[in-house]
């Protein structure tokens, strides 16, 4: 009986240790879920920070790349329509846009307007329901100012670089470019091809008597009568000081001649007013024309000047060939 009794107490004593340890086990196993969980939520929060950052940066990054594509994209383009085709595509992957154009800044309207240049006589004009494109435009829109004023000053610099600055003719070397185009073409194909080598007589007694500013307007004037006498499929150069040259396209010697005729007709009947005087200017006129008097370039340039020599030591105010 009293084992009986021993043996109940021990298994008393085990069961409230096991019950014990059972409730401490229990304890610490909620300790580490409730730790577990709070390290959960806190991963979880890190990871909701972390991917916002990462979305926030490739929308950075996606928003850069559109603008240095677009950079690329308009760097070698020299056409204003085409540019700005190239800027609305751009900026339709922002948003859908209803219209976008380049209008008269005077223009008013129911479309958000960009001021394009520092005399604001152009703007840019974008109709769109699109907040990611309005958000954005002003940007782009810098963008566009700077390559519309490069087009402008390569514009201005193509200018300086083919046109003498006085008369608005041809420089000498963009022109001896064109000649010998025209030169090979008519040579190619069996053209007629004429040249006219232009000189005004007198005209360093008209400097010294007049000056020289009434001498750069004798010379504007003089290259005006000359294009008024020529078609637009020809072309005109200051070939240096008061010398101009012509190039006839698809022309015989028969038609260089008569144009010739025309233009010292033109300038011989018409005084030319500078400031308050008005002064008569003659011209002498050299005629080569290929292939009849030649079938090389430099050639017929140098047949067209000693024609010109002749017609000065004949009397000027004439046109000479051979």
């Amino acid at each position: 009986m009293f084992y009986r009794i021993l043996i109940f107490i021990l298994l008393g004593l085990l069961l409230a240790e096991a019950i014990a340890f059972l409730y401490f086990f229990r304890r610490q196993f909620r300790k580490k879920r409730n730790a577990l969980f709070q390290r959960y939520n806190l991963l979880e929060r890190e990871e909701q920070k972390v991917r916002k950052e990462v979305d926030n940066g490739e929308h950075l990054l996606a928003e850069r790349f559109l603008f240095y594509d677009t950079a690329r994209k308009t760097a070698p383009l020299f056409d204003q329509n085409k540019l700005l085709e190239v800027f609305v595509e751009e900026l339709k992957y922002l948003g859908p846009i209803k219209t976008a154009e380049l209008i008269d800044s005077s223009v008013q309207g129911d479309f958000f307007k960009f001021e394009l240049d520092r005399d604001a006589k152009k703007s840019l004009c974008v109709k769109t329901d699109s907040k990611s494109v309005l958000e954005h435009i002003p940007s782009f829109v810098k963008l566009l100012r700077l390559c519309l004023e490069r087009i402008k000053l390569y514009n201005k610099l193509q200018e300086l670089s083919i046109y003498d600055s006085l008369t608005k003719c041809y420089n000498r070397r963009y022109f001896m470019l064109r000649y010998m185009e025209e030169f090979e073409r008519a040579k190619k194909f069996g053209l007629k091809f004429s040249f006219l080598m232009i000189d005004i007589d007198n005209f360093k007694k008209i400097n010294d008597t007049y000056g020289h500013l009434v001498g750069d307007a004798i010379l504007r004037e003089i290259a005006k009568m000359i294009r008024a006498s020529i078609r637009q499929i020809d072309f005109i150069a200051r070939f240096g000081g008061e010398e101009f040259s012509v190039v006839l396209t698809d022309t015989d010697k028969t038609g260089a001649i008569m144009v010739a005729e025309r233009i010292n007709s033109r300038i011989s009947r018409h005084p030319v007013k500078v400031f308050d005087e008005l002064l008569s200017v003659n011209i002498s006129i050299g005629v080569a024309a290929f292939p009849e008097n030649a079938i090389h370039s430099d050639v017929l340039i140098e047949i067209a000047d000693k024609a010109l020599y002749k017609a000065k030591i004949s009397g000027r105010n004439r046109a000479s060939w051979f």
